[in-house]
């Protein structure tokens, strides 16, 4: 049936073939909208206006960022896209100078691109490949926490979530 959505296999960020795809999380629970983002400041600009929202969820967006800034780099050579990586960095991560997760997500990123081996062509796609794996990840320690914390609520029951900053 067109316009149901299955929220059990979608995912609140994705890549989809040099494009990534966002739930506009502002719009909820009122309308289900996705937003598309082509390079890294419209990837800031959905964080910074919390149309993306949680700690993974912003690590994740910040990740396919600098995967977007890899999938359309005319760099070539590593230490060219290195420099562009890192000028995209920061304009992530002036959105949201404190979040933890956006500032791991970025140094994961710059640790594998730093470590690969090979051309251009290779290293763009150890970006793109590292941030999904990220988004993989994030999927399945969410489905974790479902697991381990199902067993202690019983139909009806509320759940409050918030954030404290240690």
């Amino acid at each position: 049936m067109k316009g149901i959505v299955d929220f059990f296999t979608e995912r609140t960020v994705r890549w989809d073939d040099g494009t990534v795809v966002l739930i506009d999380q502002r719009r909820l629970p009122n309308r289900f909208t996705y937003i598309r983002c082509t390079d890294h400041t419209q990837i800031a600009k959905t964080i910074r206006d919390m149309n993306v929202r949680g700690a993974p969820a912003i690590g994740v967006a910040a990740a396919m960022g600098l995967a977007l800034t890899a999938h359309n780099s005319k760099a070539e050579t590593k230490r060219e896209l290195l420099v562009e990586l890192e000028e995209a960095s920061r304009e992530l991560v002036e959105t949201r100078p404190t979040a933890a997760n956006l500032a791991w997500a970025i140094k994961r990123i710059f640790r594998k691109a730093s470590e690969a081996e090979g051309d251009i062509g290779h290293l763009k796609q150890t970006i793109i490949e590292e941030a999904e794996r990220m988004a993989d990840e994030d999927v399945e320690i969410n489905r974790e926490i479902g697991r381990n914390g199902s067993p202690l609520l019983k139909d009806g029951d509320t759940v409050l979530t918030h954030c404290k900053w240690l």
